[in-house]
């Protein structure tokens, strides 16, 4: 096993080997270094495991003589973003084969099918040295029928299709299948086994590792965006530092682009302070009602791994971790004793409400940041606000934007020390931040490091928001520049199918991967369409429930609105396009329908809220999306829904170069 060593990733696998020294190695010398690397000796070791592994060991071993497979083998690949590992890893022909073994099982159950295909979609999408390589994952029920005609293809990334075998077929099937898709070349097994893994995670996903391990670290990698992450919590962690020390407030600022991973750095900065003791306690905190009721299911259907916790006992910290403004404001505007948290970090903190919407809600008289600062000023040493900034993404009434943050900080109270970039100006296409007060203000820090360049939400594409900005910025060249850029990993297409934009995102998922529809809840006229926009959906079933629930994503039949979705993500995503925004010669027409008939939007505000809408709902696919756009129909039939409003809508698509969905 000279040349087959861990180098930097000791905890990468338990047991790896060349195939034919795995095959003169003694079943017991295999088994020992499994356990460990997976126990603390022998006696934690169950039979069961024991059995398993010795099955699996002696089954390799005749199966891959007989059949005269050279290349390499790995036990237990750790698969980071997932928090599990592989069985077994074969490296064959410059394909990887991963197998993920049922022993005794006598079915293929679609929990475990779906678990077999999501290590495959890690390696495919993750692994840098797979990127160019053939992944096929192959589900064996040892003692399952074998199922005949399974379809031997692959996908456009290089994944082959799942295949479902037993003990007896399944080495004739990789024979197969390395023969079709395989060459003569060998991997490097030290470059792939130390490869560089990106994995970039869901918000869900990062949730409940940040939750669980208080470590962000592993399952947050991208290689386009980490830099900027990096850079951000070193800077955000000094900060902290700083005002613990030397008894300070602050007030940090964090922008970027949608999907540059905000939520992950607050999240992150969250968890590592949960472990500091009560000096440090921190509070992850969001306007967005969806974001943390789906959030906090997550966590706690996450409460089942953990045995040595009672579900209202985990219920009851995954609240403390993760809360809505709306009951920390009430809860601490009752009193004026300072809260237990020195760090508050603020999701979407655009979303807050100005003093007349607060006076509506609350019978408060202050604006939204004003409270929120007020109740951490309570605090008799330190307290630190992070406050993460999604400019561009309002889109609610009365949500009063970033610039009543500063607003309140420097003229309510004064003391507060602000940390921004200055990109936060550069951002502002609206101007409504009022630079020249910031600027003059003395203890306001411009940091570099506080703004995120790059989205990290499409491990696919990371100009895809860059797209979307100049599609709804009416650019033109700009957007179709982006377009040709993106489209080769990061498909965008147009129909005016309903039917078929569905039958696309379905054929898309893998694995435990979601597709949706999505609409602007001002959609009104796409209800011949068969596209009904609720006002309250069941966020929490709509994310989280399996593909085969009615109420899931998956499923296609419930339409999610801006106000569901913001914060959020699915993997594959069909966004419909109403008339409420129309393109004209001058550029975009904002509309709402109101009885029978649309209706100008004269409002500025009520106009920057639509193109939000929209931009919130183009931004929130990790993988690709299918624009659908009604055909309408003749004036005289129907007059909303006038072929020309979308015929309109559809040419200005297509002229930013996005293609028809052949399919």
């Amino acid at each position: 096993m000279n040349k087959y060593t861990f180098s930097t990733q000791s905890g990468k696998a338990y047991y790896y080997n060349s195939i034919p020294e795995f095959i003169d190695d003694s079943s017991e010398n295999i088994i020992a270094s499994l356990v460990e690397h997976s126990f603390e000796g022998y006696e934690e070791l169950t039979r069961d495991q024991k059995d398993a592994w010795d099955n699996q060991i002696n089954e390799l071993q005749d199966r891959l003589a007989r059949h005269g497979i050279d290349g390499d083998i790995i036990f237990e690949y750790d698969i980071v973003r997932l928090g599990k590992r592989i069985d077994v890893v074969l490296l064959i022909r410059h394909m990887v084969f991963s197998l993920e073994f049922k022993n005794g099982k006598k079915a293929f159950a679609a929990q475990d099918a779906q678990q077999a295909e999501d290590y495959a979609i890690d390696i495919k999408n993750f692994h840098k040295e797979s990127e160019d390589l053939y992944v096929c994952p192959i589900l064996i029920a040892t003692n399952a029928k074998p199922i005949e005609n399974q379809l031997i293809d692959c996908y456009s990334d290089k994944q082959v299709f799942l295949q479902k075998e037993n003990i007896d077929s399944f080495m004739p099937k990789i024979k197969k299948i390395s023969d079709k898709y395989g060459d003569s070349r060998a991997i490097d097994f030290e470059k792939w086994f130390n490869s560089p893994y990106y994995p970039t995670p869901t918000i869900i996903d990062a949730a409940i590792e940040a939750y669980q391990t208080h470590n962000l670290t592993d399952i947050a990698k991208s290689e386009a965006g980490q830099d900027d992450i990096d850079a951000c919590e070193k800077e955000l962690n000094s900060i902290i530092e700083d005002a613990k020390n030397n008894k300070k407030k602050c007030i940090c600022f964090v922008t970027g682009v949608p999907g540059a991973g905000k939520t992950l750095v607050g999240l992150d900065i969250a968890s590592h302070n949960l472990e500091k003791g009560t000096d440090n306690l921190s509070v992850y905190l969001s306007g967005n009602g969806p974001l943390v009721d789906v959030l906090r299911e997550a966590l706690a259907k996450s409460a089942k791994k953990h045995a040595n916790k009672s579900k209202r006992v985990y219920n009851t910290a995954v609240k403390t971790f993760i809360q809505g403004s709306l009951a920390f404001k009430k809860d601490n505007s009752s009193h004026e004793r300072p809260t237990a948290e020195h760090i508050m970090i603020f999701d979407e903190a655009q979303r807050v409400w100005n003093a007349r919407k607060m006076k509506s809600k609350s019978n408060l008289d202050v604006s939204e940041p004003h409270l929120l600062i007020d109740i951490m000023n309570r605090q008799p040493d330190w307290a630190v606000i992070i406050c993460l900034v999604g400019l561009g993404q309002d889109i609610y009434d009365g949500e009063v934007g970033i610039n009543e943050w500063f607003r309140s900080a420097i003229n309510d109270f004064g003391d507060w020390d602000l940390y921004y970039s200055p990109e936060i100006f550069e951002q502002d296409e609206d101007k409504n931040i009022d630079q020249e007060m910031i600027e003059n203000y003395s203890k306001a820090h411009k940091l570099e490091a506080l703004h995120l360049r790059t989205s990290i939400r499409s491990f696919r594409a990371d100009k895809q928001n860059r797209f979307v900005d100049a599609l709804l910025d009416n650019r033109v060249e700009d957007a179709k520049g982006y377009y040709d850029e993106i489209s080769v990993k990061y498909p965008i297409y147009i129909t005016r199918d309903i039917d078929k934009a569905k039958m696309w995102a379905k054929k898309q998922v893998r694995g435990s991967q979601r597709c949706g529809v999505m609409a602007c809840s001002s959609a009104q006229r796409l209800k011949p369409e068969g596209i009904y926009v609720p006002k309250n959906i069941e966020v929490t079933h709509w994310f989280l429930a399996p593909s085969d629930d009615i109420r899931s994503s998956n499923m296609m039949e419930i339409v999610a609105s801006e106000f569901k979705v913001q914060g959020l993500e699915i993997d594959w995503a069909v966004v419909c396009w109403d008339a409420d925004l129309r393109h004209t010669e001058k550029g975009w027409d904002y509309y709402n329908f109101r009885g029978s008939k649309w209706q100008h939007r004269h409002k500025e505000e009520d106009k920057r809220y639509l193109v939000n809408s929209y931009r919130v709902l183009l931004t929130r696919a990790r993988q690709g999306m299918v624009i659908f756009v009604p055909k309408g129909v003749d004036e005289e039939i129907d007059p909303t829904r006038n072929h020309t409003y979308y015929d309109d809508i559809y040419a200005y698509l297509k002229s930013c170069g996005v293609k028809d969905l052949e399919f």
